[in-house]
């Protein structure tokens, strides 16, 4: 059995599209026969360092938490050589390594010039890395340069989870090799299907993400606050944890019809998109191929995003969703276009599951990473 080591910088429980893409890759490529490894951060002393998992093995790295736990560093000390060797003892043959700015991928790619194993990078970023602060934000651009050439050194193969994220590789003096999409699962369509209940007396609109100023969440509860002024069956569920949550939850807990979810399991996720009408993705973050875009596709929502990262690699068209702009006019002009046109919402929804479904499927994905790496492998 040939063995794959994928490195991230965070893995579950955490919640985000780089720990569900390095979850559902990891569970297609053992479908596929293969031994999957996670090298990740313990962020917590509440997870296990080394744990068993009936799709992978995770060894969890000593680690720093700074910067509102948004960004972890890992300690290079002596118990993280020590996992290292651990690491090492488990005859990896091919390594996947998840962005460039993780201290993680560092730490990777020092592990790929000591052991000479095949190594490819799948890029997940469109822009800088971002934490809303100009003068931390232009320290981490130097940071994330300086990290990404020492990264150059040891990693030659990159790819990006979009055609955006290739593109963006240019900026580091990158020619990426490809594009490994940002897919979902499709096997459990008929399960997803029985979710799919949209109301009828009400219009149901919704945000699932990281609760962080640059997603655009306040935005768009500013946006939600003027029409209900106008309508009167509208209903908005904000859903995902993050620096800002307690800040929303306190400025809108008497709000009528503004429900405030938190972290929430990615079942409930399923289900909240299920009734969902609208699904509004107002980011100006550093997105790769967001992967709430392609499950509210796949729930038959009708979708009103920026152009971030991969967003118009998903919504090509109009007839498939609506791309906006980045102010408040701008996305609320496409939310209302829909709440006035519930006919139109219905067949948005219908459009950008048939997009997704066809073009972003981990059966289709994972198959195609692990012919690429396989390929690596025997070049060896």
């Amino acid at each position: 059995m040939k063995t794959i080591a994928i490195f991230s910088g965070y893995f579950l429980p955490h919640l985000g599209g780089v720990e569900r893409y390095t979850y559902n890759l990891s569970k297609k490529l053992k479908e596929m026969g293969y031994k999957i490894i996670i090298i990740t951060s313990r962020y917590s002393k509440e997870l296990q360092e080394i744990e068993d998992t009936e799709y992978a093995k995770i060894y969890r790295l000593p680690t720093y938490k700074i910067v509102s736990n948004r960004y972890p560093i890992n300690k290079n000390n002596k118990r993280c050589k020590e996992l290292f060797k651990m690491i090492e003892a488990e005859d990896i043959d091919s390594i996947i390594i998840q962005t460039r700015f993780w201290t993680t991928s560092y730490l990777a790619s020092k592990f790929v010039a000591k052991t000479n194993i095949p190594a490819c990078l799948i890029e997940h970023g469109s822009t800088h890395f971002t934490v809303n602060n100009k003068i931390l934000d232009k320290f981490g651009e130097v940071y994330e340069h300086k990290l990404t050439e020492s990264i150059k050194k040891n990693v030659k193969d990159f790819y990006g989870v979009s055609k955006k994220c290739t593109e963006w590789l240019k900026h580091f003096n990158i020619d990426a090799k490809g594009v490994f999409y940002n897919s979902i699962d499709t096997s459990e369509g008929e399960k997803n299907n029985q979710y799919i209940k949209k109301e009828k007396d009400k219009i149901v609109i919704t945000y699932i993400g990281r609760m962080i100023e640059e997603k655009g969440v306040l935005k768009l509860i500013n946006i939600f606050k003027d029409l209900k002024k106008i309508y009167n069956n509208l209903e908005l569920n904000l859903a995902g944890s993050g620096p800002i949550l307690e800040k929303i939850t306190a400025e809108n807990n008497n709000e009528e019809n503004i429900i405030i979810l938190g972290k929430i399991s990615h079942d409930e996720v399923l289900k909240l998109l299920g009734k969902t009408n609208i699904f509004v993705n107002p980011s100006s973050f550093s997105e790769g191929l967001p992967t709430s875009i392609l499950e509210a596709g796949m729930m038959e929502c009708a979708v009103v995003a920026t152009p971030m990262g991969g967003t118009t690699e998903i919504i090509s068209n109009d007839n498939i969703g609506y791309i906006c702009g980045f102010e408040e006019p701008e996305i609320k002009e496409k939310i209302e276009k829909l709440v006035k046109n519930p006919e139109e919402t219905i067949k948005l929804g219908k459009n950008i599951k048939e997009e997704v479904v066809k073009k972003f499927s981990w059966d289709s994905t994972a198959k195609h990473i692990a012919e690429t790496i396989e390929f690596k492998r025997r070049k060896r």
